[in-house]
């Protein structure tokens, strides 16, 4: 379907404003929260409207096992359902199985698309939808850094307080 012809009903020249502005854009980050949340990697939602009338965003995660990805599944329900209402997936549940390595949540106006990293790179959605002219949201506002530091020996360790990452003993609740 993806290479056959734009559907005549879609009018690229009618959504004016950016991804991160859009109505859907509060379920979107909804949904990249969650998923962050459960350690999901590589999050991309990208914007469809413009080229499809079957779904205005397609969220994209990565999980590297099948229970990561059955994790990540349910807190993106949970937390939707719990943000938005009750608002739940059109079949109920999620389709496909995490032993499958892809699972696929459809809210109607968003699909997210739960792969392993080699399922995701076999069928390549992600490429595809963007050659067709899909517009990727910024999630920076929604997505954590995955930020390790440097907790070795030397002069870095004990800049940044000893190998405790800038925490003194002191300045730790526990010890309070």
């Amino acid at each position: 379907f993806i290479n056959e012809p734009m559907d005549n009903t879609v009018d690229p020249d009618a959504v004016k404003e950016t991804p991160e502005l859009d109505d859907l854009a509060p379920l979107v980050r909804c949904i990249a929260g969650a998923a962050d949340k459960r350690k999901a990697e590589d999050i991309v939602a990208l914007r469809v409207s413009k080229v499809t009338a079957m779904t205005c965003f397609i969220v994209i995660v990565s999980g590297n096992s099948r229970p990561q990805n059955s994790a990540i599944s349910a807190a993106i329900i949970d937390d939707v359902a719990e943000q938005f209402d009750g608002l739940q997936t059109k079949s109920g549940c999620a389709e496909g199985t995490a032993d499958s390595g892809w699972m696929l949540l459809d809210y109607g106006d968003v699909m997210v698309h739960v792969m392993t990293p080699r399922s995701r790179l076999f069928y390549d959605i992600e490429g595809q939808w963007r050659e067709k002219g899909g517009e990727e949201m910024d999630l920076g506002d929604v997505l954590l850094p995955n930020v390790v530091l440097n907790m070795g020996e030397g002069k870095e360790a004990a800049e940044l307080g000893g190998g405790m990452g800038g925490v003194s003993e002191e300045d730790d609740p526990f010890w309070s």
